[in-house]
C-alpha cells in the first residue's frame, strides 16, 4: 500500500472515530442532562432553542429545556402562511412568566407603550396634545390639553379620529384591545416638534372634516391651584410626575403669601406615580416619617418626608384632603401619611383604591420595560394599604346637587346657563375649613377589594 493511500485510510478512520465520538458525546449529553458543545450549522439543524439553552444557568437548564422543546415544536410544526413573529412570541412568553407570579402590578410593557409611559411620567411629550378614548373599535378625542396644538386647531372632546395621514383608523386598530389601540393611535399622533400630521375627523352627525396640525413639545401639568373666595387655597395633583415637585412649589409660593385660612389638597383620581415626588409633597406639610417599606415581610425600612424651602412650608395651616376610589398608590401614601402624622388634617371623600405596593421599573434591551413589585407600603402608623385602601375620616359620596354649589376648579366648566359647578366632596371640605361644620356621618357600604 502506498504512503498516500495509507495516509488517506488513516484520515478516513480518524474522521469516522471523531464523528462517532461526537455522536456518543451528544447522545450522553441528551440522556444525562449535560452540556451539549455545539453551535453554528449543527445547532441550526437541531433547533435554535437547544443552542440558546446553553446560556441558561446549569441549575435551570432542565426546566428551560421544556420551554425550548415547545419553541422547537412551534418552529418545526406550527401551521402558518406568514413567517412566525418571534418577537411577539418572546414578548408573550415574558408576559406569561410575569402573569404567573399572581401580582397584577408586576408586568411587561412593550417598547411603544413603555416609551409613551416614560414620556408621560416626565410630564412632557411631542405631539398634538390630547388624551384619547377608544370605544367599540373607534378612536375619539377625549380631552385636548390646555394650550396644545389640538386645542388651537379646534379639536373638541368626542371628535372621532377617522384617519391619520390618510390611513383609516378603524382597520388600523382592528383586533387590538383598548390599551393596544390607544398606544397605536398615540404613536401616530406623536412625533418631533415642528412636523405635521393630517387628520380626518367626524363631529357628531356632521360629515368628516380635515385638520392639519403642527406637532409641538408639550408640557403636561400635574398641578392646578387657585385661591377660593372663602380665603381657602385649592391645589389639585393629578399624578405624581417628575415635574410635580417644582409645580407644587410654584403653587405654594403663589398661595402662601396670600395667607390662606386653609388648604384643600385634591388627590381624587390620582393614580400615583413617583414615590420621591410624593415624599416631596409631604415635606411641604410636615417633617417626619412618610411611610415604611416592607420588602420581605420581616423588617421595615423607614422613609421620611423631603422638606423644601421655607417659602414652601405649610406646616400649621388646616388641611382637607379629598380622596376617592381613583386615588391609588403614591396618592394613598400621601393621604395616609397626612392622616397619621399631621395635626389639623381631615380626609374627605370615598375609600381609596388600595394599591400599596411599589415597583422598580427596568428598561429592557428591546426598549420595553419590566415593572417588578419589590415591596409593600405602610403608613406612618404602620397600617397596611394594599387591597384595603384608606377610609377617610369623613365619608362623603360624590354628588352634584344644587346644594353643593362650588367654584369651578382645575379644568372643570360650569354647565350651560350656570356660573358655578356642583361637587359634594369639595363643598364639604369648604364648609369644614370655612365654618368648622363637619359633613354628616355616613357609614360607607363595604366594597370588594381590588
Amino acid at each position: 500500500m502506498t504512503t498516500t493511500l495509507l495516509i488517506l485510510k488513516r484520515g478516513i478512520i480518524a474522521g469516522i472515530l471523531l464523528c462517532c465520538g461526537f455522536l456518543a458525546g451528544w447522545f450522553s449529553a441528551i440522556v444525562l442532562g449535560g452540556r451539549i458543545p455545539y453551535d453554528g450549522d449543527i445547532a441550526a439543524l437541531l433547533g435554535p432553542g437547544r443552542a440558546a439553552n446553553q446560556a441558561t444557568p446549569a441549575e435551570l437548564r432542565t426546566q428551560f429545556g421544556v420551554f425550548w422543546e415547545v419553541w422547537n415544536l412551534v418552529e418545526g410544526e406550527f401551521y402558518h402562511h406568514s413567517p412566525l413573529d418571534r418577537q411577539k412570541m418572546i414578548q408573550g412568553a415574558i408576559r406569561g412568566m410575569l402573569d404567573s407570579l399572581g401580582d397584577r402590578y408586576t408586568v411587561y410593557q412593550e417598547p411603544d407603550l413603555a416609551t409613551q409611559t416614560r414620556d408621560d411620567m416626565q410630564g412632557k411629550m411631542a405631539g398634538i396634545g390630547t388624551y384619547l378614548r377608544i370605544t367599540d373599535g373607534h378612536a375619539f378625542i377625549y380631552k385636548p390639553i390646555k394650550n396644545s396644538p389640538a386645542l388651537q386647531a379646534g379639536l373638541r372632546q368626542d371628535d372621532e379620529i377617522v384617519s391619520i395621514d390618510g390611513d383609516a383608523v378603524v382597520p388600523m386598530i382592528a383586533g387590538l384591545d383598548t390599551t393596544q389601540a390607544a398606544v397605536k393611535i398615540a404613536g401616530r399622533l406623536r412625533g418631533p416638534a415642528g412636523t405635521i400630521v393630517k387628520l380626518t375627523l367626524r363631529r357628531g352627525d356632521t360629515g368628516p372634516f380635515e385638520a392639519t396640525i403642527t406637532r409641538a413639545d408639550i408640557v403636561v401639568p400635574s398641578v392646578d391651584s387657585q385661591l377660593l373666595s372663602q380665603g381657602l387655597a385649592y391645589i389639585r395633583i393629578s399624578e405624581f410626575k417628575a415635574n410635580t415637585t417644582s409645580e407644587f412649589d410654584t403653587a405654594l409660593r403663589g398661595l402662601l403669601p396670600r395667607k390662606p385660612r386653609g388648604i384643600i389638597l385634591d388627590l381624587r383620581n390620582n393614580p400615583g406615580g413617583f414615590l420621591q415626588n410624593a415624599q416631596d409633597v409631604l415635606g411641604r406639610f410636615y417633617s417626619g416619617v412618610a411611610l415604611y417599606e416592607d420588602k420581605n415581610g420581616q423588617s421595615l425600612e423607614q422613609l421620611d418626608t423631603r422638606p423644601g424651602g421655607s417659602d414652601t412650608r405649610a406646616y400649621e395651616i388646616p388641611l382637607a384632603v379629598l380622596v376617592n376610589n381613583g386615588s391609588a398608590s403614591a396618592s394613598e401614601i400621601v393621604a395616609g401619611a397626612l392622616r397619621d402624622a399631621r395635626a389639623n388634617t381631615f380626609l374627605i371623600g370615598d375609600k381609596t383604591y388600595g394599591k400599596g405596593s411599589v415597583q422598580n421599573i427596568h428598561t429592557l434591551s428591546d426598549g420595553g420595560s419590566a415593572r417588578i413589585t419589590i415591596a409593600h407600603w405602610l403608613t406612618p402608623n404602620k397600617s397596611e394599604i394594599h387591597k384595603l385602601g384608606i377610609l377617610p375620616q369623613y365619608f362623603v359620596p360624590y354628588a352634584e346637587s344644587p346644594s353643593d354649589a362650588v367654584p369651578c376648579v382645575a379644568d372643570r366648566q360650569p354647565p350651560p346657563g350656570s356660573s358655578a359647578c356642583a361637587d359634594s366632596q369639595l363643598a364639604s371640605a369648604i364648609r369644614l375649613l370655612d365654618t368648622g361644620q363637619p359633613p354628616p356621618a355616613i357609614t360607607p357600604t363595604p366594597a370588594p377589594a381590588p
